[in-house]
């Protein structure tokens, strides 16, 4: 919802208080671009090893911070540290939600993951649709600084949450299914032959023979 409030009234707020040109309006989101694409390809294998609930908390409490520094930007090189930072943090955050939502699937419903996949796609439409339809009455209500701090707060807030996700409640009948399958039987297979009986050259024969000369 941030993201998708920020970039309908981040060019407006340019235009009043940068005087920034035409071309200033768009790149101004290039960091942000840039720094998912290098967020979602790195943690999608740092976050396995780091705990993908720690890195949707630490990506979620980045967003918040980098949500408070626009405001202060007074021209579009300060944008780049701040849209950078939310845009790899938005990496950091779906890169693991995702991964977790599939895992919280397995543990408690049926493993239908296009279901969970889909939900996550709705409410990422319903925030890119609500958020710069509401965007334009927000700002001129609250003002565009006001707003930032609001929404930066809200995701600083939520962070903690993502600590429930550590070590989720597992149903029980899945908690069997998972036991079950997890079963190995070991089985054990006699690997010694008789080097006598199942000679391997012909060398070996020849030693035999020698050894029944003597």
């Amino acid at each position: 919802m941030g993201v998708a409030i920020l970039e309908p009234t981040l060019p407006i707020w340019m235009m009043q208080t940068m005087c920034s040109p035409k071309w200033q309006l768009g790149i101004a989101f290039l960091p942000a671009s840039i720094s998912y694409l290098i967020g979602t390809n790195l943690f999608g294998l740092l976050a396995n090893k780091m705990g993908r609930w720690l890195c949707s908390m630490v990506g979620m409490f980045i967003v918040g911070v980098s949500l408070l520094c626009v405001p202060f930007a007074t021209s579009i090189y300060g944008l780049i540290g701040p849209n950078g930072g939310l845009g790899f943090a938005i990496g950091m955050v779906d890169s693991s939600m995702m991964a977790i939502m599939a895992y919280l699937v397995d543990i408690r419903h049926a493993s239908v993951y296009g279901s969970v996949y889909a939900i996550a796609d709705v409410a990422l439409c319903m925030g890119f649709a609500i958020g710069p339809s509401t965007g334009g009455a927000l700002v001129q209500a609250v003002g565009f600084p006001c707003l930032m701090v609001f929404i930066g707060v809200i995701n600083i807030l939520y962070a903690p949450l993502c600590f429930l996700l550590r070590n989720p409640a597992v149903r029980e009948e899945k908690m069997a299914i998972i036991d079950q399958e997890c079963v190995m039987h070991r089985k054990s297979y006699n690997t010694t032959r008789d080097s006598r009986e199942f000679p391997l050259s012909d060398y070996s024969e020849e030693e035999e023979e020698e050894e029944t000369e003597e």
